[in-house]
């Protein structure tokens, strides 16, 4: 079987970062994104770096069982083992703790934690007992710390920040490898939020940051980067 790498939140941001730095490392890439206009750019993007490796796309709202199904087929069908899983994608919601409702919950949770539970677990499911697999999955600081108008975005991270020990713990043994990521603040479209102004300016360089990853990601065999946390000078 080909072994492939799959992204996540690919369309943008350190996710298309994370993917044109795989590209150049000679690996095949298949990114997920539920936007069909930004997926067409960004695998254009990815196809100009490209030699004889793949760079392929998929609308896939990761939160959605049935998209996460369409992915497994995609796979199957062209016969890809996964290498490489990062959990990028990701919402983000900054508001008072008295203006939470279900709806903002839903979207932020159904991005940041149930989506990263649906693609992981199709994943695991397809991959081979006998390939090894490593799962990267990027969350934030804010998994790490509670911060002000920050309460659901949090709780999300926290959730995923669980999750991530839990599967170490129920993975160790194997040949699946969970690396866990939390970067500070990046200068992505995610803090272009309706109704919410925020100066990123100075935060960090999503194409910096991805080459943190990246080459902690790709190390020898016999080595492994459990946990990577990110952060800008001060």
């Amino acid at each position: 079987m080909k072994k492939i790498s799959v992204i996540s939140g690919g369309t943008s941001g350190l996710g298309l970062e994370i993917a044109d730095l795989l590209i150049k490392s000679g690996k095949n890439v298949l990114i997920l994104g539920r936007n069909s206009e930004k997926l067409a750019i960004a695998s254009e993007r990815l196809r100009k770096s490209a030699k004889d490796n793949y760079a392929e796309s998929l609308i896939c709202n990761i939160g959605n069982e049935e998209d996460i199904r369409k992915v497994e087929e995609y796979l199957t069908k062209n016969k890809f083992s996964v290498e490489y899983l990062f959990n990028n994608a990701g919402r983000g919601l900054f508001i008072k703790a008295d203006a939470s409702t279900s709806d903002m919950i839903e979207k932020v949770f159904e991005a940041s934690l149930k989506g990263m539970i649906l693609l992981t677990s199709g994943i695991l499911k397809l991959t081979p007992e006998e390939d090894e697999l490593t799962i990267v999955n990027i969350m934030s600081t804010s998994a790490l710390y509670g911060r002000a108008e920050e309460t659901i975005y949090c709780a999300a991270k926290w959730g995923a920040r669980g999750y991530t020990e839990a599967l170490r713990t129920e993975l160790k043994g194997t040949k699946r490898n969970i690396i866990a990521v939390y970067p500070g603040g990046m200068r992505t479209d995610f803090w272009k939020i309706p109704g919410q102004n925020r100066d990123v300016s100075a935060f960090m360089d999503p194409a910096e940051v991805a080459a943190i990853i990246v080459n902690n990601v790709l190390v020898p065999s016999k080595l492994l980067v459990t946990d990577i946390t990110i952060n800008r000078k001060k």
